[in-house]
């Protein structure tokens, strides 16, 4: 998978600091958000040869995807003004890629391979948000295209492969597992004891599935209480533990305690009566919350420890690793489309230049000719100036074959930039010189 090939052909750059290359020090102070976001975009317009810009800003990464002949050094300047960094701190942690490695780049963050958490979901939406942003402030320019691009390749790699299937968080694997019995957790109750970083997580993905209640007991009011306004659930004392067990569907168990705070006993008064037996025990602690004698009450009980939960998250990761050949595949594909594109339009613009600068010239040409012939009919003048048209058609037609042909070829992409200079397209217009021929001179 070599992209490096594509170099050269079109302008685009990607200059930023991700999680792999800038630690969290580097990376919060170089971060885009807010205030520093829109002054991006409005001190953007002061680099010199720009024709786009979108800026990438997550917790884990900070880029900024940019087209046009800009010279690194500007970015760094511009970026480093914004964030107040220097050169010398932030060049060891910069990320610089270009034309085919920044494309190719750009479709593999998208789609969730170049992410922390293999094949996340949230990535893609974060691409677009930058995308839209970017729109919004008119700062785009010649980078449309490659973010549709980028986002359809997110899109087709969710789609058409698992890369975001599976669960790869504590958090999530709770929600896999007990749906897998319940088929939904909507009208379902959730008891989670602890109120720490993992109960947090924990807690977080429970409530995106709108159950009917969530309770947090823990001993610390304070914390508590926190956890369950972030999460839109109700808060109780350790006290209220042993009772809250009878009601819960779904219990989850994440506290430092040195002994088991859910034994045997408490779990067995809790089931007393029930017309729903199954319930699902997630011991996140170490040591143990749960007393292990627990799993042996009833069929209708599911208990799984850290290592439990542990073991599906590395079997997920399997899986998901499994996918990335099948997404870069598609990266590669989606990327040379784009990149092939990109040089149609390229050659359809040295054909236009080219066809443009030969039909002014023969204009200027044949209206110099008919003026020192005034005795010509009109019939005469239409079969003169069909001739020359004729004549520049079957000269030009080779030539623009060629052309055409050069967009597709890797070896000759670079012959488009030796007619613009040959003929001296782009910028020129022709010109009438003194001594009555054709002269050109760059506006």
């Amino acid at each position: 998978m070599i992209f490096s090939q594509w170099g050269g052909r079109v302008k685009i750059q990607v200059v930023g600091v991700d999680y792999r290359n800038a630690p969290l020090a580097v990376r919060e102070r170089l971060a885009l958000g807010g205030d520093l976001m829109a002054r991006a975009y409005q001190s953007w317009a002061d680099i010199p040869g720009q024709t786009g810009v979108v800026v990438l800003s997550t917790c884990n990464r900070t880029e900024t995807y940019f087209s046009g002949d800009v010279l690194l050094r500007e970015v760094q300047e511009w970026w480093q003004k914004l964030a107040g960094l220097t050169h010398a701190e932030m060049l060891p942690f910069l990320l610089f890629r270009q034309d085919g490695e920044a494309v190719r780049h750009l479709m593999e963050v998208a789609s969730g391979i170049d992410s922390m958490v293999l094949g996340e979901t949230e990535i893609l939406g974060q691409v677009k948000a930058a995308y839209l942003a970017a729109q919004q402030a008119g700062r785009a320019g010649n980078l449309h295209r490659l973010f549709q691009y980028a986002l359809r390749v997110g899109k087709r790699a969710r789609s058409e492969t698992e890369i975001g299937r599976n669960a790869l968080s504590f958090g999530h694997v709770v929600v896999e597992l007990a749906t897998k019995v319940f088929g939904t957790l909507k009208d379902r109750k959730a008891l989670i004891v602890g109120a720490g970083e993992t109960a947090t997580l924990v807690g977080r993905h429970l409530s995106a599935q709108k159950m009917e209640s969530i309770l947090v007991v823990n001993r610390t009011r304070e914390r508590g209480q926190r956890l369950a306004a972030e999460i839109g659930a109700n808060w109780a004392g350790l006290d209220e533990l042993a009772p809250s067990l009878r009601h819960a569907d779904v219990i989850v168990s994440c506290t430092s305690s040195p002994t088991p705070l859910i034994t045997r006993e408490m779990v067995a008064q809790a089931l007393k009566g029930r017309r729903h037996p199954f319930r699902f025990f997630f011991d996140m602690a170490l040591p143990r919350d749960i007393d292990p004698e627990v799993a042996h009450l009833s069929q209708s009980i599911f208990l799984y420890d850290i290592d439990d939960v542990t073991a599906v998250v590395e079997a997920n990761l399997n899986k998901r690793q499994r996918q990335i050949q099948k997404v870069k595949k598609m990266v590669l594909d989606e990327g040379r489309a784009f990149m092939e594109e990109m040089d149609i339009s390229r050659a359809g613009s040295v054909i236009q230049s080219l066809r443009e600068k030969a039909e002014s010239i023969r204009q200027e040409e044949l209206d110099k000719a008919l003026h020192r012939l005034p005795n010509l009919s009109e019939a005469e003048r239409a079969i003169v100036s069909d001739t020359t048209r004729l004549i520049l058609n079957k000269f030009l037609n080779d030539p623009m074959m060629s052309i055409r042909d050069w967009s597709r070829d890797d070896q000759k992409i670079r012959y488009l930039d030796a007619v613009r200079e040959l003929f001296r397209l782009g910028d020129d217009k022709v010109e009438v010189a003194p001594d009555g021929g054709a002269a050109t001179s760059r506006s």
